[in-house]
């Protein structure tokens, strides 16, 4: 970001163009604070509302603007006159305000969108207006990672005393916010930022001001700038990260650990977090650092490019996994590792074998959709499951096999009607014809039948 306030010697503005727009001249602006630059494009009558605005209120010189005098037919020689006229009084008032910058002035070259110090007296405004009905309704709110900056900054180094600052422009707006908020979300971004060369991605913030955060939300945001992130270990419940090129899960859960091999200490267990979602990102294992959430219930790892189940046995609170598009194939013994589990996605997987879910007894829920399953047979290893309710295989070669559904319940014995197939209860006509299928099957196999089932009578 850039800062006007360290870097008065190096600012500059030009004006090295103009352009066509609809038949209407445009300059092209350039503002150079220190590394930072931005363009604006303005017409000369701008520049002429704004010269009398600075004339009125500012006692700018009046005879230091360029000449109104109409272009004729868009000659090329007096535009590149006036270019050069305009260019040379940007620089001549910009040395004239630089101890008051006047609003008009920063809207007027856009530092109020790139600049640290006006983007945060723009963010003091908002949080003067709108805190309270904030606070007292979600505390919940979306930042930037520019925004963050220009806070983490400000708290490194405060700026000057500027003469007759408004006080609903003060920090301290910013500071009260943060302290209070409950839920954040972090919205980043690897393009460069408007019209200007600050790539938000690119700028470290601290996240020491949030003291009470419950949910912290990371979308494209690149974690390697995040300060003080460890310092939520206490607070927060949620945790969810998107859109990031995370490969490790230690990249987040150790995020201020030197050496990331060792997760003995207590010191960097969350111990509130129930809650973690990390969403398309870039992980290609579930690492040992998981067991850094040990009251973890619901773990969300959709669209990554894990391959197998692992690292989850010491979770013992962990009821709801969720690994859909992934490129899990193999899943063996699944109760050593996933226990407890209540509800379990593993959609749009690769998985052809039935036989590591056979003893994951407490499973109420289980998406398997759009998979490799071909075999109806595959079902027996479901079957015995005494807790499952839901059971979800479209998507799947078996699915389109005749008499599906019916060949599937018929797996489930005296539980059939029990069973939601693809987000549907059977029908009477389908539990008939399960039970109609079972007492073939049971007289093809030799063995008595149960004349106490209710289901058969």
């Amino acid at each position: 970001m850039a800062c006007f306030w360290f870097n008065q010697n190096d600012t500059r503005i030009e004006i090295p163009s103009a352009e066509e727009v609809n038949n209407v001249t445009y300059y092209k602006i350039i503002v150079t604070v220190g590394e930072i630059k931005w363009h604006v494009l303005h017409r000369y009558s701008e520049f002429f509302d704004l010269h009398n605005q600075l004339v009125t209120d500012h006692g700018v010189s009046k005879d230091i603007l360029p000449s109104k005098k109409v272009i004729r037919n868009k000659c090329p020689i007096f535009i590149e006159s006036r270019r050069k006229g305009l260019e040379e009084y940007c620089q001549k008032i910009l040395n004239y305000l630089k101890r008051t910058m006047p609003r008009i002035f920063i809207e007027f070259f856009h530092f109020h969108i790139y600049d640290i110090f006006f983007l945060l007296q723009n963010l003091a405004l908002r949080f003067f207006l709108e805190a309270d009905l904030l606070l007292s309704s979600s505390k919940s709110y979306a930042l930037t990672p520019l925004e963050l900056h220009a806070a983490s900054e400000c708290l490194k180094k405060p700026f000057p005393a500027v003469e007759n600052t408004d006080s609903r422009y003060d920090f301290t707006h910013v500071l009260d916010l943060y302290s209070q908020l409950k839920i954040l979300t972090i919205n980043g971004s690897g393009s460069p930022y408007r019209n200007s060369s600050v790539i938000p991605n690119q700028l470290p913030f601290d996240l020491a001001s949030f003291k009470e955060l419950t949910s912290l939300v990371l979308i494209k945001v690149s974690l390697d700038k995040i300060l003080s992130l460890g310092n939520l270990r206490t607070t927060l419940q949620k945790l969810y990260v998107h859109n990031t090129n995370m490969s490790s899960i230690s990249q987040i859960l150790q995020c201020d650990v030197l050496h990331k091999c060792s997760i003995d200490s207590s010191q960097v267990i969350w111990t509130n977090v129930t809650v973690v979602n990390f969403t398309n990102n870039n992980l290609i294992e579930i690492d040992k650092t998981i067991s850094l959430v040990p009251n973890l219930k619901t773990l969300i790892l959709d669209s990554n490019k894990i391959s197998c189940i692992s690292g989850l046995a010491e979770l013992s609170n962990l009821s709801h996994l969720s690994l859909s598009n992934n490129l899990i194939s193999m899943c063996n013994q699944l109760h050593t590792k996933i226990g407890n589990i209540l509800t379990l996605n593993l959609s749009q997987n690769s998985i052809s074998s039935l036989k590591g879910f056979r003893k994951l007894y407490s499973l109420v829920n289980l998406d398997l959709s759009c998979n490799k399953i071909d075999e109806i047979e595959e079902i027996t290893h479901l079957g015995d499951l005494p807790c499952l309710e839901n059971l979800v295989l479209t998507g799947n070669c078996l699915a389109t096999t005749v008499d599906y559904r019916i060949k599937v319940l018929e797996h489930f014995k005296d539980r059939a009607k029990d069973i939601c197939l693809d987000n549907e209860k059977p029908t009477q006509n389908e539990i008939d014809k399960v039970s109609v299928l079972r007492a073939l099957r049971i007289v093809k196999e030799g063995k008595a039948p149960d004349l106490t089932n209710n289901a058969y009578t």
